[in-house]
């Protein structure tokens, strides 16, 4: 009785060890109970959200400076594959993401290139277009594990290719309870540096020419 007793004790430490480390990671998360709930809700909204306008603010930390790095912009997506990030502080910058072309605005002079030369770059572009339109919940690209907050929910997704794993620890994406939207989404590299990018005043669903993703 008394063996017995010690390894149902050690069970429930370990459980209680368990349980622990995930609130000790994501403070204020659990498990979500119902995950497959979760997914559908979310990708019912994301099956109705032709078009989505947002400001940002983008975190970058590096662990080697002392302060992080900053920036807010604005932010658009049409469906299908159009993104533009629009940055206006601390200095003027222009992503554009069509059809599998990159188009990048420093100082005046645009940059046009293939995303598939640069394989990371195409992962990322491609894992932001999955999370707005919801395909990323059917990924077979990454684990994820889902929590739920008193406002928004989080999928942890953890890298299974090589070439993302070398590179990427871990990807976080919150959506708001409200709608189901994406509000802030993260990625921290093996090094635990990260960038971190947060949306607000989002708007659905308004009428914008495709011409704003000419990367001009």
């Amino acid at each position: 009785m008394k063996i017995a007793g010690l390894k149902i004790g050690f069970l429930v430490s370990c459980i209680l060890f368990l349980a622990s480390h995930v609130y000790a990671q994501y403070p204020g998360y659990k498990t979500v109970a119902d995950a497959t709930a979760f997914r559908k809700k979310a990708q019912e909204y994301t099956k109705k959200t032709n078009s989505l306008e947002s400001d940002f603010k983008q975190v970058k930390h590096l662990s080697m400076l002392t302060e992080n790095s900053v920036s807010k912009g604005k932010f658009w997506f049409k469906k299908d594959n159009l993104l533009r990030w629009e940055y206006k502080e601390p200095v003027q910058y222009l992503i554009v993401l069509n059809s599998g072309k990159a188009y990048i605005k420093d100082n005046g002079k645009v940059k046009k290139f293939d995303m598939n030369s640069n394989r990371i770059f195409k992962q990322v572009n491609e894992l932001m277009l999955a999370a707005i339109k919801g395909d990323i919940m059917e990924s077979a690209d990454y684990k994820i594990t889902y929590f739920e907050g008193s406002d928004s929910f989080l999928a942890e997704l953890s890298p299974l290719q090589k070439n993302m794993k070398e590179y990427v620890k871990n990807i976080l994406i919150y959506f708001d309870k409200k709608d189901f939207s994406v509000s802030k989404f993260r990625m921290t590299e093996l090094s635990g540096d990260y960038t971190e990018v947060e949306f607000s005043n989002k708007k659905t669903n308004l009428p914008f020419e495709n011409s704003i993703f000419s990367g001009n």
